[in-house]
């Protein structure tokens, strides 16, 4: 095979990736819904997170609502590669911080259900969550918020079709998509 055929079935590849990630990807703007007027008023009340249903099987990937403690409306799209994840929904977090700044913390709920927590600051908006195929690493990214704004917690609950041990999980938390040169 010629250098030429190789680049382009490497050029095909990359392009069917970059258009199955574009397909998966949606106009949803959670500013939009939520707090119509200005997000700093402090008289419209927060808002709730959305009910998560149940589906049948496994969940490839679902975008959940986070309940937060300020005005910010707040989503997370949980992308799960070892096809053993089977809801994914918001738990509640009381006032202020109750873990470490850039710190994915993980603990067992029950046998098949973990609670994800971490810190959030103002201008945070989206993040993902990715879930690999051995079900041994946890990589949550969120937007970059810098600043000396005021953070909170981050909740997220996830129940899987087998038993589960946090212990067993790598959990990182990368502040943005960009990595240090």
């Amino acid at each position: 095979m010629n250098s030429n055929t190789r680049r382009s079935r490497s050029a095909a590849a990359a392009l069917l990736a970059l258009t199955a990630l574009l397909t998966a990807c949606t106009n949803y703007d959670p500013r939009g819904e939520s707090n119509p007027g200005n997000p700093l008023d402090e008289s419209t009340p927060a808002p709730t997170a959305a009910p998560t249903a149940t589906p049948a099987g496994p969940i490839e990937s679902v975008r959940v609502v986070l309940a937060v403690a300020t005005n910010n409306a707040v989503t997370i799209d949980v992308n799960d590669a070892s096809a053993t994840l089977t809801q994914a929904s918001s738990g509640t977090p009381g006032d202020g911080a109750s873990v470490e700044a850039y710190k994915l913390a993980v603990g067992n709920l029950t046998p098949t259900r973990l609670r994800l927590t971490w810190l959030g600051g103002p201008c945070d908006a989206t993040n993902t969550l990715s879930i690999d195929a051995a079900r041994r690493r946890l990589l949550l990214v969120q937007k970059e918020c810098p600043g000396d704004a005021v953070a909170s917690d981050r909740i997220l609950d996830l129940e899987f079709s087998t038993t589960v041990k946090a212990a067993d999980f790598e959990a990182f938390l990368q502040d943005g998509l960009d990595t240090p040169a």
